[in-house]
């Protein structure tokens, strides 16, 4: 089965790494500002791509890629109306995008969507975007995770909001009808102790706030990073990518080539390793390697 992303607000693709790690292909794009699409275009030289969010409809679309059926969508929509260091200005604010995202998400129909913003956003944001993911037929909920969650020095908090579409939905939960709360799905090898109870609250999938360490598929994170039985990429390894500082890091040194462009693109990007674990298990999931029958 091949799994397809598509990748809104791509940024210098953070997530698309991530996606790439757990197993998807990304087939679409979308960028406007011209120095992360560069950089995207070097990335991946193949994949047709978006400049303007507003000109992707479901028929350009079909027209770019030829595809009517995607997996996951993604998009980490601006978070400038939501950070708790700006104005705050939320709904109001003319950088607020999720209206152009939430709009994608109905015309394309993807079976997961994963949208991701800083941790304020569960305070101004979240409820709205979890009624609209609703209304449009997806089963929502909010992970927020550090990224010293992952072996990082530092903080770096992010929501992530995942919804799945209960109508083709291969979790076993909906596949028995067993609704959150009301029943429970054991992934593969049994439920690790302590987590039972947390996943007849609610899942990896359910309605709760989850933050720190929690892991997404019902397995415990080790250190390090964890929470994947099978291995983790290199490249997603929070052990080993801040396991030291690399040399030549651009930070008050000389001055070099596009070295505010390359400090903004970067602050702004998504930490692949920090959501890996929850594409992952999106991933797993979509396959059948995650999830068993309800028991």
């Amino acid at each position: 089965m091949k799994l397809t992303h598509v990748s809104l607000f791509s940024g210098i693709g953070g997530i698309d790494l991530a996606a790439e790690a757990a197993g998807f292909t990304t087939v679409c794009q979308c960028e406007r500002a011209d120095f992360p699409a560069s950089v995207l275009e070097k990335r991946w030289p193949d994949v047709p791509r978006f400049s303007d969010i507003r000109s992707l409809t479901g028929e350009a679309f079909y027209e770019r890629t030829g595809r009517r059926e995607v997996t996951l969508l993604s998009g980490g929509f601006p978070c400038q109306p939501f950070s708790s260091i700006g104005f705050r200005r939320g709904f109001a604010d003319p950088r607020y995008l999720w209206p152009e995202m939430y709009r994608v998400i109905k015309e394309l129909r993807p079976r997961f969507v994963l949208g991701e913003n800083v941790a304020n956003f569960v305070n101004m944001g979240l409820e709205k975007t979890l009624t609209d993911l609703e209304a449009a037929g997806y089963e929502a909920g909010v992970f927020v995770v550090p990224a010293c969650a992952v072996g990082a020095w530092h903080e770096r908090s992010r929501a992530f909001i995942v919804g799945v579409d209960v109508s083709h939905s291969p979790c076993i939960r909906y596949r028995c009808g067993k609704r959150p709360g009301k029943g429970i799905c054991k992934p593969k090898g049994g439920v690790p102790q302590g987590e039972e109870k947390r996943l007849m609250d609610g899942g990896p999938l359910g309605n709760g706030v989850f933050s720190g360490t929690g892991a997404a598929c019902g397995i415990l994170h080790q250190p390090g990073m964890g929470g994947m039985d099978d291995g983790v990429p290199g490249g997603m390894d929070g052990s080993q990518l801040w396991a030291g500082e690399p040399e030549g890091t651009p930070r008050i040194g000389p001055d070099e080539p596009w070295r505010t462009k390359r400090m903004t693109a970067l602050g702004n990007a998504v930490v692949p390793a920090q959501v890996y674990p929850i594409l992952k298990c999106i991933a797993d999931m979509e396959t059948g390697r995650c999830w068993e029958w309800c028991v």
